[in-house]
């Protein structure tokens, strides 16, 4: 539960969907959640769940056929949902850093990597030419990046995959945001880069008081990062709970599904794959969204969507199984 003036972010009811050709997709159904201040909250789910829409949403970086409704999307006490673009500038990239997915699509290719980091200096903090040159040099430094004074006159296409990557970070936290989101942070890079990349947020978070968002689909990346996890699937939140609250007493199918699919190298076990696909959210299932692929569905499940339990303070999640009444009819269902 979020304590309110601990509390930096409040998303209530959001909805996103875009109208398309085909019809109109709702990626995001109606979520809610919080990330304190400080604090490391994961976000995870297969792609296409509608992590990263809720991020732009929050952001308000979505595109123009994309329509975009909440009871309030709370910042600082700011209620973002009802600012214009005009009023946002002060805060994206400013107040709230994101880290793209992609940093070779992300960074602009005709630029090199100083001037997209002294970008948001001169614009936000007002840092005249020098002054915002030796500032990028000194993020550059900072997210580890040898000989900065050198790598600020390159083009992205000069640099490594984890390079580029660094630069993200160091353009995310140039201005010192209070809320860092990172969206896929360590997708295509290698164990190793992916690590230094995790360790360079946890310190970066520490320095600047910062508090993160981490999106990911492999629940392996958050659970050295993150005191807190959501776990989204077909434009819901299926559960919420501290990280140890996912990993060890875990409370959706969905949850367990992903839990896995992941490689175990002390046991040696066999990855187990969850079977199907996930739904259509052009015509999204009126029950739980997670039903056609569950081994533990009962008609009802697909019939009508669970509200959510409250299994502790921190721990939620939606799922039939958990339903007193269900559980009186049915007993435990081990679901791991």
């Amino acid at each position: 539960m979020s304590n309110e003036k601990n509390t930096l972010l409040e998303v209530n009811n959001l909805h996103t969907s875009f109208h398309t050709s085909e019809g109109v997709v709702q990626s995001v159904r109606g979520i809610t959640f919080h990330v304190d201040r400080g604090e490391s909250l994961g976000i995870v789910g297969e792609s296409g769940c509608g992590k990263s829409v809720t991020m732009l949403s929050i952001m308000r970086l979505l595109d123009d056929n994309a329509k975009l409704e909440a009871d309030s999307i709370l910042f600082d006490g700011e209620d973002l949902s009802k600012k214009t673009k005009k009023e946002m500038r002060p805060i994206q990239g400013n107040r709230i850093g994101m880290i793209f997915q992609d940093p070779m699509t992300s960074l602009n290719p005709l630029f090199t990597v100083g001037e997209q980091i002294k970008n948001p200096l001169k614009r936000h903090q007002n840092l005249s030419g020098k002054k915002a040159e030796e500032k990028a040099i000194q993020m550059l430094e900072r997210v580890g990046i040898p000989d900065p004074a050198k790598r600020i006159h390159q083009y992205p296409h000069e640099l490594s995959g984890g390079m580029r990557q660094r630069v993200m970070i160091a353009i995310a936290m140039c201005c010192e945001p209070e809320l860092l989101i990172a969206d896929e942070p360590t997708t295509a890079l290698d164990v190793t880069i992916q690590a230094q990349i995790l360790d360079l947020m946890k310190n970066l978070k520490e320095e600047y008081h910062s508090s993160i968002i981490l999106i990911t689909h492999d629940l392996g990346v958050i659970a050295g990062v993150c005191s807190r996890i959501v776990v989204m699937y077909g434009g819901l939140i299926m559960e919420e709970g501290t990280t140890e609250d996912i990993f060890y007493r875990t409370a959706h199918p969905y949850t367990a599904g992903l839990l896995s699919s992941i490689p175990k190298e002390e046991t040696k076990q066999k990855l187990i794959p969850i079977p199907g696909t996930p739904p259509d959210l052009l015509n999204p299932p009126k029950g739980c969204p997670f039903a056609a692929r569950c081994k533990h569905a009962r008609k009802l499940c697909k019939e009508q969507a669970p509200g959510f339990i409250q299994l502790s303070e921190e721990h939620r999640a939606a799922c039939w199984l958990l339903h007193p009444a269900v559980k009186q009819k049915l007993g435990e269902v081990k679901i791991r």
